[in-house]
């Protein structure tokens, strides 16, 4: 099986690893991965690699993130999420839009945000749920994220839906355990999609009965070209330098696609430094 990229649509109830555990079993594929974890409760879009794609993955994960996500204020539980046990309630019959739309502007911007308990941070070599499961506490470490836009879409009695553009990194969960707290009535995430993983749409996702395979070629259709001779793509497959083989010194994009003169994936480079090095051969 040649290298490729899958998207998936994973619908809830599932975790991403159930996503790859079923493509492997449906595709007869050992080497696979993702791109970033998504809620077992959440649904939408998951980047799966194959093969020697596995190596392009950190490139998606790092990139932004669109999510369509409903809170539900009047609540909080210890996932931030309706799947946790509830610590406290409160009669919320309607959450006011002015107010909301007066307090998304606190949230726009690079905060800084604290991951809800049950997530996969590592504290001292494990997993931060897994001190949750045994109600131990441990502090969890601040992270600067960055929200691009938190369009309020729509508000029904204590439900209020949003689109959300943010960064690699993001807790949709904190930031509605957040806006609970700023609103004294605390929220949780009752529902949540994510939509979009630069470059992808979840318009462009498969679904696990039936997985599409997207070629390299299309799927790096994204970053800007660099077309290498034969000579130069032979010496490449050997992993010579690339800056020894094409002139670096004019290139600025943090990626950039070799391609042969059909139009075919050689390698993917990537800037280190001041150099470039090589991040997938294909």
């Amino acid at each position: 099986m040649k290298s490729g990229i899958i998207l998936i649509d994973k619908p809830s109830g599932i975790t991403t690893f159930d996503v790859i555990r079923s493509l492997r079993k449906r595709l007869g594929i050992k080497k696979m991965g993702h791109a970033g974890v998504l809620d077992k409760m959440a649904t939408g879009l998951v980047v799966v690699g194959i093969n020697k794609a596995t190596k392009l993955l950190s490139i998606f994960e790092n990139g932004d993130k669109v999510y369509e996500a409903e809170f539900t204020f009047g609540i909080e539980t210890d996932t931030y999420d309706l799947y946790g046990r509830v610590l406290y309630k409160k009669d919320v019959d309607r959450i006011e839009e002015n107010r909301l739309a007066e307090i998304l502007n606190h949230y726009i911007g690079e905060i800084e945000q604290t991951p809800p308990p049950f997530s996969n941070i590592k504290i001292r070599g494990k997993r931060s749920y897994k001190y949750a499961l045994k109600k131990e506490q441990v502090e969890l470490p601040k992270r600067r994220v960055k929200i691009y836009s938190m369009e309020l879409v729509s508000v029904e009695e204590n439900r209020a839906r949003f689109r959300i553009k943010c960064s690699k990194g993001t807790y949709i969960r904190s930031l509605a355990h957040d806006m609970g707290a700023e609103l004294g009535c605390g929220a949780i995430v009752t529902n949540l999609k994510r939509t979009y993983i630069h470059p992808f749409s979840l318009e462009q996702a498969s679904t696990l009965s039936d997985p599409k395979i997207m070629s390299v070629d299309e799927a790096l259709k994204f970053m800007d070209e660099i077309v290498v001779d034969q000579i130069v793509v032979n010496t490449i497959k050997n992993g010579y330098p690339i800056c020894k083989l094409i002139n670096c010194s004019k290139l600025k994009e943090p990626y950039y696609r070799l391609i042969d003169d059909r139009a075919k994936t050689v390698a993917v480079i990537e800037k280190s430094g001041k150099t470039y090095t090589y991040r997938a051969i294909f």
